[in-house]
């Protein structure tokens, strides 16, 4: 058995992360958003879907 890392990428400042199945989930904070997502462009369009959010704490990307 091997762990993997979550994958973690940040859409319109929610975070998407890509749990093992895999299964793509939005975080606002610490606070799930919304259901699973079998893919990640699903979860992407649901975060782009809500409200902007300021970028995260300790992050600086510049677009």
């Amino acid at each position: 058995m091997s762990w993997k890392a979550p994958k973690i990428e940040y859409v319109n400042g929610y975070k998407i992360v890509e749990i093992d199945g895999p299964v793509f989930k939005v975080y606002d904070g610490t606070l799930q958003i919304g259901d699973d997502f079998p893919y990640p462009g699903e979860a992407a369009a649901f975060a782009r879907s809500l409200p902007r959010r300021g970028a995260p704490t300790g992050v600086s990307r510049q677009d």
